[in-house]
């Protein structure tokens, strides 16, 4: 003999009784998502009559468990991943540091990012990006697919420029679209010429007018040989096949220095209108040419973006042009004035420094790539400085030799 397991009872065999070893009811299956729910009363059953003869109990009433609200879901948004982008990021770095009109094109064709060089082109606000259809209203053509490198000439507003569409790799796609300056005449100049007439011919000139004063002035025959045999290399290089044909396009076709000041003004005259600026010229008659135009003209951008800059609404804006003589020698001398603040006599000569870092928002006036406007300057016989003794005014001064002088 032995106890069930449960309640204890005497059991001839097992471990459970008869009254413990009953079989469980079976369950209902659950239902399947194929079967519909049966649908349950929203009214609460009848209550039960109580047995006969006897007592009810009364049960504690149990409070309603209030209904477990579902935590809202957040919205699926687009995460744009051009803008943590490493690639384009280093895009955007590249084009600034070219100093060329260029614009970052998204996937979309949409604008990301444009130079100031590029802003300045198309007329555009810089605290303003413009989408895609009015990029192309701007540029006078429809994107092509950024999928494939693309190129073509151009002319926007009084600009021949040459647009090119670069593809970018990675995840963030788009391309780059540069607007390059395009001039047929510079297109025939041969870069070695170019490069030759910067780095060779030019200091040999400034090399041979120094020792023929000397030879002069002494009866070296040393140096009197030296200066004999640079004026034959000189003359050498001017009768060289292709030279003369070439510096006589380049003045055939190169714009009077006149022109190169309306184009920079054109160039500005939305924005300054749009900034409630009032933007002047003052370019005397002149009928010079320079040859190097495309970097002169750029260096006037630099100076008219910096008066843009410190020029507060209702101010005033003057690009000049004046004819000088130094040693019976013609001289071009571009001015900008405007009605900024005056830039501390402290910073007038470190901020033509090319290591001086441009603060836009600091307390004292400074400009951007000033140095670029120095070095200019410099390789064409010339200088840059500002001036501000008035107190309400501030001009930048750009003195070169024009064509006819070098």
């Amino acid at each position: 003999m032995s106890q069930c397991v449960l309640c204890g009872v005497d059991i001839s065999r097992g471990i459970l009784c008869e009254k413990c070893d009953r079989p469980r009811k079976k369950t209902a299956p659950k239902p399947s998502a194929e079967t519909p729910t049966p649908r349950v009363s929203a009214e609460p059953p009848a209550p039960k009559a109580p047995p006969a003869g006897g007592t009810t109990t009364a049960r504690p009433k149990t409070s309603a468990q209030p209904a477990v609200d579902p935590f809202p879901k957040a919205p699926i948004v687009p995460f744009p991943v051009e803008s943590t982008s490493i690639a384009g990021t280093s895009v955007c770095d590249v084009l600034m540091a070219t100093r060329v009109p260029a614009i970052l094109l998204g996937p979309d064709k949409a604008p990301k990012f444009l130079t100031a060089e590029a802003r300045v082109l198309l007329s555009l606000d810089p605290a303003r990006l413009p989408g895609a259809e009015e990029l192309e209203r701007l540029v006078g053509m429809t994107v092509p697919d950024l999928r494939a490198p693309f190129a073509r000439n151009l002319t926007i507003g009084s600009h021949k420029v040459l647009l090119s569409i670069v593809p970018v790799s990675g995840s963030s796609g788009g391309a780059v679209m540069i607007l390059r300056p395009h001039d047929p005449a510079v297109a025939i100049q041969s870069s070695f010429m170019t490069y030759a007439e910067e780095t060779i011919i030019a200091p040999l000139r400034s090399l041979q007018g120094t020792l023929a004063s000397a030879a002069s002035r002494g009866n070296d025959p040393v140096v009197s040989d030296a200066a004999s045999t640079i004026d034959q290399i000189l003359t050498a290089f001017e009768l060289a096949p292709g030279v003369e044909e070439t510096e006589r396009l380049t003045r055939e076709t190169a714009p009077g220095v006149n022109d190169v000041v309306r184009r920079v003004g054109d160039r500005f005259a939305s924005v300054a209108e749009r900034k409630s600026v009032l933007l002047q010229l003052d370019a005397t008659a002149i009928e010079e040419t320079f040859k190097d135009h495309h970097n002169l003209e750029e260096v006037l951008v630099v100076l008219m973006e910096n008066a843009l800059h410190y020029t507060d609404e209702g101010g005033q804006i003057v690009l000049g042009l004046r004819s000088l003589e130094h040693k019976s020698k013609p001289l071009l001398l571009f001015f900008v004035m405007d009605s900024g603040p005056p830039v501390a006599d402290s910073m007038k000569d470190v901020i033509f420094n090319p290591g001086f870092s441009w603060k836009p928002d600091g307390t004292e006036r400074s400009g951007r790539n000033l140095a670029r406007c120095k070095d200019f300057a410099t390789s064409h016989g010339g200088s840059v400085w500002v001036e501000s003794k008035t107190g309400k005014a501030c001009t930048f001064f750009l003195r070169v030799r024009p064509d006819s002088a070098r």
